[in-house]
C-alpha cells in the first residue's frame, strides 16, 4: 500500500513541477553500465554519480535530502532489481514463446544473456530477419518483432542464434498473429 501512495505522490509532483523531480544518470565504462534512477529534492538536486559507489533505484524519501556532510545517508526507497549478466549463454531463452500478437504480445525478450551478446534472428528458410545487439549489465534484451527495415514480421517459425562470451545457443521462436 505504501508503494502505491508513494508512486501517486511522485507522479503528482512530476506533473505539477513542484519541489520534487525524477532524474536519472548513467555510470559507465567499456564493460559496464549502471543506471541510476533517483528522486531529487530542493536540497538534493543532482543524482549521485561519482566515486566508488553505485546506487540503483530510488533512494530518497519524499521531503528529505539524502546528502549530509559529504557522506550519503540512504533512506527507505524502492530498489529496482535485475538479474546480472550471465557468464555464458548456455541457459539463454526467448519468451513469450509462442508470441501471440492477437493476445497482446508486442515483443520478445531474450534472457540469461552475457554482458555483451548478439542475437541473430532468421526465417525458417535461413534469411536473416534482424540482429539484436546487447551491451548492458542486465541479462536481457528485447526484440520488437520488426525486421531490419522496420516492418512487422509475419506469423511463423523463426530461428535465433545467441552468441556471447565465446558461447553459442540456438533456439526456435513462434510468432502468431
Amino acid at each position: 500500500m505504501r508503494f502505491k501512495s508513494a508512486s501517486i505522490i511522485l507522479i503528482t509532483s512530476l506533473i505539477t513541477g513542484l519541489l520534487y523531480t525524477y532524474t536519472s544518470a548513467l555510470i559507465s565504462s567499456k564493460i559496464y553500465r549502471i543506471m541510476i534512477s533517483e528522486q531529487t529534492t530542493v536540497g538534493n538536486t543532482v543524482p549521485k554519480t561519482g566515486g566508488a559507489y553505485s546506487l540503483l533505484g530510488s533512494t530518497g524519501q519524499l521531503g528529505y535530502g539524502t546528502l549530509a556532510g559529504g557522506r550519503y545517508s540512504v533512506t527507505w526507497g524502492i530498489v529496482n532489481s535485475w538479474r546480472p549478466a550471465q557468464l555464458d549463454v548456455s541457459s539463454s531463452h526467448a519468451f513469450p514463446n509462442p508470441c501471440n500478437i492477437s493476445r497482446g504480445c508486442a515483443s520478445v525478450t531474450f534472457t540469461r544473456l552475457t554482458l555483451r551478446a548478439t542475437i541473430n534472428i532468421f526465417t525458417i528458410s535461413g534469411e536473416k530477419v534482424r540482429t539484436v545487439e546487447k551491451n548492458s549489465n542486465i541479462d536481457s534484451a528485447g526484440w520488437d518483432l520488426r525486421n531490419a527495415s522496420g516492418s512487422q514480421v509475419a506469423s511463423g517459425l523463426y530461428l535465433y542464434v545467441v552468441k556471447g562470451e565465446g558461447s553459442v545457443r540456438q533456439g526456435k521462436l513462434v510468432i502468431v498473429r
